[in-house]
C-alpha cells in the first residue's frame, strides 16, 4: 500500500503533464521528456530513470499496459507514431525512432544496445548531398512474441512476423516470417520454430 502511494506521488508531476498515464505507473525520475502530451503510458508501465520519450508535433507514442522501459532506452515518435502493445520490454540504450511509424505487438522483448527505425536516407542524386535529400518514412512492423537479441538493427520497412527470434547482432532489412529463428547481416531464417 505504502509503495503504491509512493509511485503515484512520483507519477504525479507527469500526469499533469501527458496525454494519458494509465493506473499504478512506477515512474522514476529523473525522464527525458518533449512532447509529453504525444504520449500515452497503459496501466502498470515501469518507466526507468533517464528514460528518453519525445514526440513532434502531429506525432503520437503510446505504451501498452505492463511495459517495462529501462534505464537509458530512446524513444523517439517524431511526427509519426510509435505504438508498443502490452507486456513488452525495452531494454537500456535501445533508440526506436518513429518517424515514418513503428508498430511492436504484445509480449515483445527487445534487448540492449538494439535500434529500430522506420526511414531510410534517400540517395539517389549523386549531385546532391545525401543530407540535402531528405529521408524516406517506411513503415516498421514487429508482430507479438518476438525476441529480438542484443545489438540488433532493424531497418525501416521491415516486418519480423509474431513469435520469431531475431539473433543477437543481426541487421534485419526485409521480411522475417513468423515463427521464425533469423541471425546474421543480413539476417536470414536460419530455421523454423514450427514444422
Amino acid at each position: 500500500m505504502l509503495e503504491s502511494f509512493a509511485a503515484e506521488l512520483l507519477a504525479l508531476p507527469y500526469r499533469l503533464r501527458f496525454g494519458r498515464i494509465g493506473r499504478r505507473p512506477r515512474l522514476f525520475p529523473p525522464l527525458l521528456i518533449s512532447g509529453a502530451r504525444g504520449i500515452q503510458l497503459g496501466d502498470d508501465a515501469r518507466v526507468e530513470s533517464f528514460v528518453a520519450l519525445s514526440v513532434a508535433r502531429g506525432g503520437r507514442m503510446e505504451i501498452g499496459s505492463q511495459c517495462e522501459l529501462r534505464s537509458f532506452a530512446r524513444l523517439e515518435a517524431d511526427s509519426g507514431h510509435l505504438v508498443l502493445g502490452e507486456k513488452c520490454s525495452v531494454n537500456s540504450f535501445c533508440l526506436l525512432n518513429g518517424y515514418g511509424g513503428i508498430t511492436v505487438g504484445n509480449s515483445v522483448r527487445i534487448a540492449s544496445h538494439s535500434v529500430i527505425l522506420s526511414s531510410t536516407h534517400q540517395y539517389k542524386d549523386i549531385n546532391s548531398s545525401i543530407h540535402s535529400q531528405g529521408v524516406l518514412a517506411m513503415e516498421t512492423v514487429i508482430g507479438d512474441d518476438v525476441w529480438i537479441g542484443s545489438h540488433c538493427v532493424i531497418v525501416g520497412g521491415a516486418r519480423i512476423g509474431s513469435h520469431s527470434i531475431i539473433g543477437a547482432g543481426s541487421v534485419v532489412l526485409g521480411d522475417i516470417p513468423a515463427y521464425a529463428i533469423a541471425a546474421g547481416v543480413p539476417a536470414r531464417v536460419v530455421r523454423m520454430r514450427v514444422e
